[in-house]
């Protein structure tokens, strides 16, 4: 019972922090919101920054795992794309959490923040090792930057319009990551045209 209650004030936490941002959610409104009394939410989490960190450790130890899957498979290209999989598929299904780690996580403390920045650059690493290996043009400071550029983009589910249901959510990430990814020039636009 006691880890069916965790899980259901994580769930409201990420709801919560999701909507109105870390900063304006007391341990009070998580716990109305669960059907207890905030002083109950003490007895599963310390304070709010535990469950702020736990939220966060929850997305990066799952898209950890799946990157460091997705880097046994072979084929420079085969993993790039299981990553682009990883990823998207985690964002696509769970956008409020996304939400919150990419917007709240440097509400954490001092701390937390920075164990938490190491497990990102652990996960950038893989990306970038796997870029690297396909993509013999670009350097080691533009890789850093395409592979942020390309979280950046994959994280943007946090914002899709929720008309769209989580498969063609993934579609949309996973096919503008693999272009961001993959484009050996900039995409020639006419401004002029553009604006007119």
């Amino acid at each position: 019972m006691a880890g069916f209650r965790r899980t259901v004030l994580l769930e409201v936490a990420t709801e919560l922090f999701s909507r109105q941002g870390y900063h304006a959610v007391g341990i009070n409104d998580i716990g109305a919101a669960a059907g207890v009394t905030g002083p109950a939410v003490y007895r599963h989490f310390q304070n709010k920054d535990a469950i702020l960190r736990e939220l966060c450790n929850t997305a990066m130890t799952e898209l950890l795992a799946g990157a460091r899957r997705a880097a046994q498979a072979g084929d420079p290209q085969h993993v790039l794309n299981a990553l682009i999989s990883v990823h998207a598929g985690f964002g696509s299904r769970h956008r409020r959490l996304v939400a919150v780690y990419v917007r709240e996580h440097r509400a954490l403390s001092p701390i937390a923040l920075r164990a938490l920045r190491r497990r990102q650059r652990d996960y950038e690493a893989i990306w970038s090792e796997a870029l690297r290996q396909v993509r013999s043009d670009l350097g080691t400071a533009e890789i850093r930057g395409v592979v942020t550029a390309v979280l950046s983009l994959i994280n943007a589910a946090a914002h899709m319009p929720t008309e769209l249901d989580d498969a063609a959510v993934e579609r949309l990430l996973s096919a503008g990551a693999a272009a961001a990814l993959l484009a050996r020039s900039p995409v020639d636009v006419d401004v002029d045209s553009a604006a007119g």
